[in-house]
């Protein structure tokens, strides 16, 4: 496991890397099971929905004024 969601339900998705990488060397990881949790990229960022509870988090685009 890579990488944890957990959801304010309870609801919990584990994203495994898939041990191929992108053009930039960084590692592909994919959910464990992708009907707990949709999965968006938008413009202005990544939108994780919960598939239980419909409870939507986003994760803006990295920019000046936000730092990681």
């Amino acid at each position: 496991m890579k990488l944890n969601f957990v959801c304010d339900c309870g609801n919990q998705v584990a994203f495994f890397g898939t041990g191929m990488n992108d053009d930039q060397e960084r590692e592909i990881m994919e959910p464990e099971d992708d009907d707990r949790l949709q999965v968006m990229v938008l413009d202005s960022g990544l939108v994780l929905t919960c598939r239980f509870c419909k409870q939507g988090y986003r994760l803006p685009n990295q920019s000046s004024d936000f730092a990681y």
